[in-house]
């Protein structure tokens, strides 16, 4: 009788264990992303996203990009709200760089202004459903750089890109394997949030928020899934 049990806790035991692996597949959400470029961003989470199917956190089709209509952030929006069926996944999201429009005096090319930006993120916001937005401040490798310290002090693009290739090998182009060690993708994180918290005295506003970036709140959501 003992014997049994015993025998029948172990049962009902797997079965919990069973219900709580259910529970965890059930909560993981299908995603829709779009990136304003084809490299730094884009291979980052590209790379995320195949590290999740490799260890079968997620399904094949639960993750992922919008085919790229413009580089400039309201087409990045337009790429997402322009899937098909892009109301059926549970998240959407768009990557976006602020970066500004630099004087050729100065050396810089391309950018956006701000009207352009705020546009993007104001028709993000209202569209139902909302798409969300991970924006960085002048660019996505302001992220980057998070992974390795804490940086607060005002940079444009050019500045950041030539920091970290001349620091820490960085190379736009390629996919950048440091960060997708988990020790440093956490201190980003850190340094991400305590970045933004920063900005709150004097509001946050990612047009003019340099640097900073919340590109963590996307991040975090996918490692939900693993």
């Amino acid at each position: 009788m003992t014997g049994l049990r015993g025998q029948n806790r172990r049962i009902e035991k797997e079965k919990k264990s069973l219900q709580r692996k259910q529970n965890t597949r059930d909560e993981r959400k299908m995603l829709i992303i779009a990136c304003e470029d084809e490299k730094s961003s884009k291979l980052y989470f590209e790379a995320i996203f195949n590290d999740l199917k490799k260890n079968h956190a997620i399904a094949n089709n639960s993750l992922i990009f919008a085919k790229r209509l413009g580089t400039d952030p309201e087409n990045v929006v337009k790429s997402v709200l322009e899937h098909k069926n892009y109301e059926a996944f549970d998240e959407r999201w768009v990557v976006i760089d602020r970066d500004e429009v630099m004087l050729k005096k100065s050396g810089g090319t391309g950018g956006f202004s701000e009207e352009q930006f705020n546009s993007a993120l104001k028709n993000a916001k209202n569209n139902k459903p909302e798409v969300k937005v991970a924006y960085a401040n002048p660019c996505f490798e302001i992220w980057v750089l998070l992974h390795y310290q804490y940086y607060d002090t005002a940079i444009n693009r050019e500045e950041l890109n030539e920091k970290l290739e001349s620091e820490k090998g960085y190379a736009k182009s390629e996919l950048f394997m440091p960060l997708l060690d988990p020790k440093l993708q956490a201190t980003a994180i850190e340094n991400s949030k305590k970045l933004l918290k920063s900005w709150k005295d004097q509001g946050i506003n990612p047009a003019t928020n340099n640097p900073s970036t919340n590109v963590h709140e996307l991040v975090e959501l996918l490692n939900k899934n693993d």
